[in-house]
């Protein structure tokens, strides 16, 4: 009983160690993309970043296009990413895949099991997925596109992941909009002085 005891401590202790390291993972790539000022670099750093604290296989993220019918893939780390990127890879809202779903309902899904999930869409770029998370990117209410993480082993991903990870994305979220606003504002600053320029 008590060797058992001792082996449920230790797990704990484990679980913890394991969700503390995830936590402070969130918290250094939220801090690393706050102070970013251009989108793509924004969006390009996070999936390294990602990729980097928690080693999954693919990281992408999905912004929706202006008439909020697609998600477009605007940033990979992975090489299968790269490929989609080039291609212009984008998914149908509310048809297409795990991302599809999330950005149209403003939900994250986890597929523990590619083959068993009916809203997987195989894809011949990452053929090493066995499970996938997405997450909406959210701000002020609105849904701006997905925060989409997959991983080469089966049952990749906990509520702690979950937890993690939507930090991150609420983060990114706020950080897109931001930098959206500085880019709005050079360029209102831009068009003013060259006003002031021409009238002077």
């Amino acid at each position: 009983m008590l060797s058992d005891l001792e082996n449920r401590d230790i797990q704990r202790t484990n679980e913890l160690e394991h969700r503390a390291v995830q936590l402070k993972a969130a918290a250094d790539v939220g801090k690393a993309i706050t102070s970013v000022r251009n989108l793509s670099e924004l969006l390009q750093q996070t999936t390294v970043l990602i990729n980097e604290r928690f080693n999954y296989y693919h990281v992408g993220i999905f912004l929706l296009d202006e008439r909020k019918e697609y998600a477009v893939l605007s940033a990979s780390n992975s090489e299968g990413g790269r490929s989609m990127l080039e291609k212009k890879h984008q998914l149908k809202v509310g048809e297409t895949g795990i991302v599809g779903y999330v950005t149209q309902n403003a939900k994250a899904r986890i597929a523990l099991d590619v083959g068993q999930d009916a809203v997987y869409f195989d894809n011949p770029d990452l053929p090493g997925t066995r499970s996938e998370l997405a997450l909406p990117l959210v701000a002020s209410g609105q849904i701006l596109g997905a925060l989409d993480v997959q991983s080469t082993k089966s049952y990749a991903f906990s509520d702690d992941n979950l937890r993690s990870l939507q930090i991150l994305a609420d983060q990114l979220a706020i950080a897109v909009v931001n930098t959206e606003l500085f880019a709005e504002t050079q360029e209102h600053l831009s068009q003013h002085r060259l006003l002031h320029h021409i009238t002077t």
